[in-house]
């Protein structure tokens, strides 16, 4: 057995640049031990390749790549699904046919795709003696996302998502971890809750969970460059939200909120105007226009992380659009761009409910402009028009070198 050495199986893997990505090699980049990468080949982002060359941690990751990710994972290519069931499985046998070469002590995979939990299942049905650390990030297993209303979406659409969710996304990729694994790790306790306690052990399988948070890594720019961000002044207030809006990202009660404010006050644009980067339900669009919030709520394309970056720095509000599970009484989803949000320390309007992770956290760090409710809602962007101090607080507790997965 290899003793000073980890194989990961984590489907995709840096310099490809994806928010599990990152997540995987934060999770990993402290732990003192090379280690072998067996992964899919993903775009190279070549400034976040930049970045990892400038990082002595990255040195220790050696990368052998199998088949083409957009081919072997096709979330966004659903017609590519009969190649992609080869290369899954082939992916699989080729995990333990490499992983015997060497006969590693550790084993890591991700949940995202799901795929690297099958490998790291067999690997450890196999070779019984490896410490198996299962990684997670959204649960599979009763997500709220398999239950998203699909009416008012095309057929062609309504098949694809059943499919992937049956082929992407199936329970039993969160189970052989869950049930097989000798750690299981999760970004925080509400999504630990959530996923375990599906399971009739849930006492037991906790013992062997930690929480290793969303974090950032204090060397590279473009977290420095968040830290140091000046905090502009404009006259119109100029509030920000950059991600997808759909599945269970609903903004009824936001919408809602803003049309009253504006039949209120029909000069409230010249007060605070918000804009949404990236993917907006059609059925928003036409609640935008039919509520007259143009000049508002402003529409732009998906941009690109470093642009996102330079946006956020820009603006005076950071709006967080967070996952609403009615009748839900854990809430397992935490969007990552809470982190860039903490960083940057400006004001944030949260639409989240007291379930959520996100809630959590805000009031944690002393926010109080969060909440669902359309009154809520609107109270909190008086708020924020009339101006309130940033809450005071340490980012301490973000810092990625404070971590170390095979300590915690």
């Amino acid at each position: 057995m290899n003793r000073d050495k980890m194989f990961v199986v984590p489907g995709s893997f840096v310099p490809y640049n994806d928010t599990v990505t990152l997540l995987t090699y934060k999770r990993l980049r402290n732990v003192d031990l090379d280690m072998d990468v067996f992964c899919f080949k993903g775009k190279t982002d070549e400034s976040l390749l930049k970045v990892l060359e400038k990082d002595e941690q990255y040195r220790k990751f050696h990368m052998i790549y199998t088949s083409d990710l957009d081919w072997s994972v096709p979330r966004n290519y659903p017609l590519r699904l009969p190649v992609s069931l080869f290369l899954m499985n082939r992916y699989v046998r080729d995990a333990v046919k490499v992983f015997e070469k060497k006969q590693y002590r550790y084993l890591f995979s991700s949940i995202v795709p799901g795929i690297s939990h099958i490998a790291a299942y067999r690997i450890k049905k196999k070779h019984p003696e490896v410490e198996w650390y299962a990684s997670f990030s959204d649960p599979f297993k009763g997500s709220p996302y398999k239950k998203t209303e699909l009416k008012d979406r095309s057929l062609i659409y309504r098949i694809a998502f059943k499919v992937g969710s049956f082929v992407l996304y199936h329970d039993r990729y969160e189970e052989v971890a869950v049930r097989n694994a000798d750690k299981l790790i999760f970004i925080c306790e509400e999504q630990r809750d959530f996923t375990l306690k599906q399971y009739e052990n849930y006492e037991e399988l906790k013992k062997k969970s930690v929480i290793m948070p969303l974090t950032f890594i204090p060397e590279w720019d473009v977290y420095r460059n968040l830290l140091n961000a000046a905090q502009p002044e404009h006259k119109v207030k100029q509030a920000v939200h950059l991600g997808r809006l759909y599945g269970l990202r609903k903004i009824d009660s936001f919408l809602e909120a803003l049309k009253e404010l504006h039949e209120e006050d029909p000069s409230l644009q010249d007060k605070i105007v918000f804009h949404q980067y990236s993917e907006i339900q059609p059925n928003d669009v036409r609640k935008i226009r039919e509520y007259g919030l143009e000049q508002v709520f402003i529409l732009h394309d998906k941009v690109s992380y470093q642009e996102s970056t330079e946006i956020m720095k820009d603006a005076d509000i950071l709006v967080l659009f967070d996952t609403l599970v009615a009748g839900c009484p854990i809430q397992p989803y935490l969007p990552s761009k809470i982190v860039e949000y903490l960083l940057l320390k400006k004001q944030i309007l949260g639409i989240c409910d007291p379930n959520s992770p996100a809630y959590r956290i805000l009031k944690e760090y002393g926010y109080d402009t969060v909440g669902s409710e359309k009154e809520t809602i609107k109270e909190n962007i008086r708020k924020l028009i009339r101006g309130i101090p940033v809450p005071d607080y340490s980012t301490d507790r973000l810092n990625n070198d404070g971590y170390n997965m095979l300590e915690l």
